[in-house]
This record gives C-alpha cells, sequence and structure tokens, in this order.
C-alpha cells in the first residue's frame, strides 16, 4: 500500500506544479503584465523532471493536457499555430532527452549494480575461501601438532639397542599414543621370516595361545601379494582373508619397515582405526631407522667378536664364554670338554701355495668344523691355524668321539683353493672339567698339552689329557 501511494504522490506533484504555471500564465493574461509568455516557456522545465517522477502514461495525459491549454489559449488570442507547435516540440524534445538520460542512469545504475554484485560475489568467494583455508590450516596444524608431539615420542625407542628392548619399548609406544587391540612385530634376517611376537593389550600372555596367534606366513603372503605396501582393511572386506590369518579383532593394518630396499620387520595391528592407520603411516620412516640401528648394533656387536677371516668367534669372546661356563658348570655340577684343534704341517702349505691358499683353507677347515659340532657348541680361532672348541654338558669319552668325527671330516676329502687341491689333517686335543682342571688356564693348558701329545705321536690323531 506504502509503494502505491509512493508511485501516486510524484505524478501528483508533477501534475500541480504544471497546473500552477497554467493558473499563473492566465493571472498573467488577466491582469496585463506582457509576462503570460514567460511562464509558458517555464513549463518545458516541468517536462525535464517528469519523466524521472512518472510512467509515460501520466506524461501522455500531462502532454495532452498543455496541448489543450494551449489551443485555449489560441482561441483567446494569446498563442498563435506557431507557438503551440515550438511550445508542444519543446515539451516534446525535453521529454525524450530526459528519458534518454533515464535510459542512461538506469543502465549506469544496472551496470554499477552488476557490477558491485560480481564484486560482491567473488568478495564473498574470497572470504569463504579464505575461511575454508583457514579451517584446513588449524587441522593441518593441530594434526602436524600431533605427529610433532608423536615424533618426539618416538625418541623414547632411540636408547634401545637390543631387538627385545625395542620391541618392548615399541609396545609401551603404540599403547600410549594409539587404540588397537593387539599388535604383531614380525623381524626378518636376509628376507626371511625370522621370529614373531605377538602382544595383547587386555591379555598379558596372549602370545601362549597358539589358537589366537597371528598365521604370521598368510600375513606375508598377503603383504607379497600387495607388493609389500602398507595396507588397512576391514573384515566386511576380505572376511576370507581374515580367517586365514587369524586375525580376531574386526580391523587389520600393517606396515613394512624398509631400511634401503631390505625389509627389516613387518608391524601388524589388530583393533584400529583408519585414522590411527594415517598418523601412524607417517612415523613408519622413522620407526624403520631404529630397527637399522639396532640391526646395525648387532652386527657391529658380532663382527667385535668374529673373525674377519674364518667367520668363528675370536679367542678373547672364547675366554669370556669359558669363564661364564666355569661358573655355570661349578653351580649346577655340570662337566663340559674343550677340544684344541691344529691344522698339521700349515707352514709348509703357505711356503708352498702361498698365503691366498693358506687363508682359503683356514677357511674351509671353520666351515667343516661347523657343520661338525651342534649349535650349543662354540668354536673359536684361538691362533693362525689352531682352533679351540668348547663343547658344553660334555663328558669325555663323548668329546673323544666329536673330536674323532671333527678330524675324519677334515681328512676325509682334501680342499680346492683356486687351481690346487690341498690334502690336509689335524691334531687334537681334548680336556674335560673338572676331570682335567677347575679353572679356564688350567683347561687350555691340558688341552694344549693333549695336543702336543697329538703332533709327538704322528700328527691326524685325537688325544686326551
Amino acid at each position: 500500500m506504502k509503494f502505491r501511494k509512493r508511485n501516486v504522490i510524484k505524478p501528483a506533484v508533477v501534475y500541480l506544479a504544471n497546473i500552477a504555471l497554467m493558473i499563473t500564465s492566465w493571472c498573467f493574461y488577466k491582469f496585463p503584465h506582457g509576462d503570460e509568455y514567460l511562464v509558458l516557456f517555464m513549463v518545458p522545465l516541468v517536462f525535464i523532471v517528469a519523466p524521472f517522477m512518472m510512467r509515460l502514461s501520466f506524461l501522455l495525459v500531462l502532454f495532452v493536457l498543455n496541448f489543450a491549454f494551449f489551443v485555449f489559449y489560441h482561441f483567446i488570442g494569446v498563442l498563435n499555430p506557431v507557438d503551440i507547435f515550438i511550445l508542444m516540440f519543446l515539451l516534446g524534445f525535453v521529454s525524450c532527452i530526459s528519458y534518454f538520460v533515464k535510459s542512461l542512469y538506469a543502465s549506469f545504475v544496472l551496470y554499477h549494480k552488476s557490477e558491485s554484485q560480481q564484486r560482491q560475489r567473488r568478495y564473498n568467494a574470497l572470504v569463504n575461501e579464505l575461511e575454508a583455508i583457514d579451517r584446513r590450516g588449524r587441522k593441518v596444524e593441530s594434526e602436524l601438532s600431533r605427529i610433532s608431539r608423536l615424533y618426539e615420542v618416538t625418541k623414547k625407542l632411540a636408547p634401545a639397542l637390543k631387538f627385545e628392548d625395542l620391541l618392548n619399548e615399541l609396545f609401551v609406544f603404540l599403547e600410549n599414543n594409539f587404540r588397537f587391540e593387539v599388535a604383531h612385530l614380525l623381524t626378518f634376517s636376509k628376507g626371511k621370516l625370522q621370529q614373531g611376537i605377538s602382544k595383547s593389550v587386555e591379555e598379558e600372555n596372549y602370545y601362549e595361545d597358539s589358537e589366537k596367534t597371528l598365521d604370521y606366513e598368510e600375513v606375508i603372503d598377503y603383504a607379497k601379494s600387495r607388493g609389500f605396501k602398507p595396507f588397512f582393511i576391514e573384515r566386511q572386506q576380505a572376511a576370507d582373508k581374515f580367517r586365514a590369518m587369524k586375525v580376531q579383532a574386526d580391523t587389520f593394518m600393517a606396515f613394512p619397515l624398509f631400511v634401503g630396499e631390505k625389509i627389516c620387520a613387518m608391524l601388524a595391528i589388530e583393533g584400529t582405526t583408519r585414522t590411527s592407520y594415517s598418523r601412524f603411516r607417517i612415523l613408519t620412516p622413522q620407526i624403520a631407522l631404529e630397527f637399522k640401528k639396532v640391526e646395525l648394533y648387532e652386527q657391529v656387536q658380532e663382527l667385535s667378536i668374529i673373525d674377519g677371516l674364518t667367520e668363528v668367534y675370536l679367542r678373547r669372546y672364547l675366554m669370556d664364554r669359558l669363564k661364564e661356563e666355569v661358573d655355570r658348570a661349578s653351580r649346577l655340577g655340570l662337566t663340559f670338554s674343550l677340544a684344541m684343534v691344529d691344522v698339521d704341517h700349515f707352514k709348509k702349505c703357505n711356503d708352498k701355495y702361498g698365503h691366498l691358499v693358506g687363508d682359503v683353507v683356514l677357511r674351509k677347515i671353520a666351515e667343516r668344523l661347523k657343520i661338525s659340532v651342534r649349535e650349543v657348541d662354540m668354536i673359536a680361532r684361538y691362533g693362525g691355524e689352531e682352533f679351540c672348541i668348547l663343547l658344553p654338558e660334555t663328558t669325555k669319552e663323548l668329546a673323544l668321539t666329536v673330536a674323532e668325527r671333527l678330524r675324519e671330516a677334515i681328512a676325509s676329502e682334501s680342499i680346492k683353493a683356486f687351481d690346487v687341491e690341498v690334502k690336509v689333517t689335524v691334531s687334537v686335543g681334548v680336556a674335560t672339567y673338572p676331570e682335567n682342571g677347575e679353572d679356564v688356564d688350567t683347561l687350555i693348558e691340558k688341552a694344549d698339552t693333549a695336543l702336543y701329545k697329538a703332533k709327538r705321536k704322528g700328527r691326524n690323531i685325537v688325544c686326551t689329557a
């Protein structure tokens, strides 16, 4: 209703102004002052503003009204036809100019409004985009902060220098930072499964239940089929595979840990979330480095006690083990034996064929010794061409049998070294705890004495103290 009133008021004002000019012109005509023409020529001023204040239909009515007034003036002798034509032409001309200006103004307003709206839309789009970037930035910052804290936590793995310590620290790390049910760690040696350990958050003796233990070989085969890439699967996606791998939870993820191109371990986790999978995947390179560090440490430890040529233990490590074995045998009332093995006429072999051939001979003899003893037995290089073998919980009679087997294994077949074949034999001296001595030095002395006895008897024989 208010809108309609405003649309009526503006034309009414124009009409009233036009009628006021007509009345003023009539007054000037009735009371001769000679100014009625001046007032008539003020009427076009009304038609200048009329297009901005009324519709075309109202303007046409106003146009007719003025024409009638001018015709009236013609009949009373004020205006002639030329005057009427000039006045009507002025009214039409100023109206057209006003409409043209109004149209230009409307186009400008429309363009400006369109431009403003477009700018407003661009501005709103930029604001929305900035808000979205800000939200993503806060989310990324929060995630980076969380991951940074996890990286700080992984530093607790650094002091671990043994696989057992690393496994324990890794499980504590998982338990403190991730939600899961069971964690499995598979370690590899030279690309083959070495051992698998499983731990549960709820059950301390989880790994003792063989029915619940993960089928490690199935897990490795499945990981291999996926190119040893990290994966996350749910039971509803692969129910048959879950049964085959003996996965108890509804989710399962695995992370093969590589150092270079060699797989060193695989961490498998049951009962976690996809979010945890995404977070943990970022940390796997750091954990792989920890495994590499432990592996390198163990290699250094092994190299410090292993002879580089024969790949048997060094003398200093043998002496430590002998002391431990004497203490153990003394406490538990056990017996053990010691065999000293010396290569017969080794100096002649070196003089005749050279030291390179001599090195091959020592290496092959060490290999045959390792094949001929038990895993619990220990072989060490005692001197240049002399080996010492520790035989735990072995009586003198059994030690003589083992020594004879060693002697025959070496003497039975010649050794091929480069382009020559060398026939070698060994002499063996055996001493037994506590029969031949109750300390390390005495036992070694007795074994050496038995070895020299074998040498004096013509070599390639076994003697006992």
